[in-house]
């Protein structure tokens, strides 16, 4: 039986994400996003409350929280600002594939310590020119030489490009068995060969930096998370916070959005009446859909953090359908949110509008909405989400 009620380490996890929120994120979201600069400041703050330890194990300094807090975690920082939510999500989705090699890995045990003493800073290196969502057939190449591994190729969309400490960058190792294809490096920022190519300037998330690497460069071994061709195996361990991250941030922008307009519908009075807008029949109307479309994402968000935790055999379904639903809320929710303000929700004195742009992340990010969407059918049809041949259970290859 799922049980949805949080636990008071849980509930506690999720006060402390949003006071530091509220406190130092929110003042300062505005400004990051106008002015496109990475928030440094929000991401020590997020240290100093101990946030950034999160998913590390007690072991290393850590929280070891669960998915459910911290996916909530996730949502109340991206209520204040979707970009410093997205630079967390990523980071600790790396944080939590350098845990799941910790035990034998003395690389991946310094970098968990640091994380958690001094504030170190994790980012992905997944995306690629040319491959779109395909992540996991890269073109970037990890060529084994004695007790190194040389990497060359390019990165795309990388969160934190720039500002991060240490990139988890997958390689294709040249193996044809698809568990031996993935080589995730662990690359220090200060890498010989690593270089930064300043290309993020988007219409939302505006704060993240997700700018471009260019790898040439050769690295121990040792900085081979699972060891040269290991990666895939523990990618199983990362995919879900990752998912998750991506999901959480959109339902915090979809909070964002119906608060900012509930408090207008609630505060604006029309003159010939003096009435407030919560007074009308079809204002309450579009106040409806957007409560309910969030509650809706909150529950499909805490059950696909619950069947990550509990059954991960059958994880991939349950997340590909969160990600959908909340990527979908974030929209719709922003769009009803724009309508219900008019004009005051259009002026970018006001936060909606940044959340209107912030919304549209979610749903090119990762898997986009369309590739859910196939893979969702395919689930329900019974079929393998993850191949592109259509054939039936019982073998027979349909036309």
């Amino acid at each position: 039986m799922v049980d949805l009620a949080l636990s008071s380490d849980q509930q506690d996890i999720v006060d402390e994400a949003r006071a530091v929120a509220r406190r130092c994120l929110a003042p300062r979201a505005a400004d990051h996003d106008r002015d496109a600069t990475f928030p440094t400041d929000n991401i020590a703050d997020l240290h100093e409350a101990g946030l950034l330890g999160l998913l590390v194990p007690t072991e290393y300094g850590g929280t070891g929280a669960d998915l459910t807090a911290w996916g909530l975690a996730v949502a109340e920082l991206a209520e204040a600002c979707g970009s410093t939510a997205l630079i967390f999500a990523m980071h600790s989705g790396a944080a939590r594939l350098l845990a799941a090699d910790a035990p034998g890995n003395p690389v991946a045990q310094r970098v968990l310590k640091e994380i958690t003493t001094e504030g170190r800073l994790l980012s992905w290196g997944f995306s690629e020119p040319g491959t779109g969502g395909n992540i996991l057939n890269p073109q970037l190449r990890a060529t084994s030489d004695g007790d190194e591994v040389r990497l060359r190729g390019t990165k795309a969309f990388c969160t934190g490009a720039g500002h991060a400490d240490y990139y988890l960058i997958n390689a294709h190792s040249g193996e044809s068995e698809f568990r031996r294809s993935q080589t995730m490096a662990l690359v220090p920022a200060a890498q010989d060969g690593l270089a930064v190519k300043e290309t993020w300037d988007a219409m939302g998330m505006r704060a993240n930096s997700a700018n471009t690497l260019l790898l040439d460069c050769r690295l121990p071994a040792t900085h081979c998370v699972g060891g040269p061709g290991g990666g895939m195996p523990l990618l199983t361990h990362a995919l879900p916070a990752l998912i998750l991250g991506l999901a959480s941030a959109s339902l915090g922008i979809a909070r964002a959005a119906q608060g900012f307009a509930n408090e207008h519908v609630l505060r604006r009075k029309l003159a010939p009446t003096g009435q407030s807008l919560a007074a009308f029949q079809g204002v309450r109307l579009h106040v409806a859909d957007m409560a309910t479309t969030v509650h809706t994402a909150r529950l499909t968000l805490l059950h696909g953090a619950w069947t990550a935790e509990n059954d991960p055999l059958e994880a991939l379904g349950a997340l590909n359908m969160t990600k959908y639903l909340c990527n979908k809320a974030a929209i719709s929710v922003a769009d009803t949110a724009m309508q219900v303000t008019g004009g005051h929700g259009f002026l970018r004195a006001n936060p909606l509008e940044r959340h209107y742009r912030d919304a549209r992340a979610g749903a090119v990010m990762g898997a986009n909405l369309d590739a859910l969407r196939d893979m969702i059918g395919k689930a329900a049809l019974g079929l393998d989400p993850r191949s592109d041949s259509v054939t039936a259970p019982t073998g027979e290859t349909r036309p």
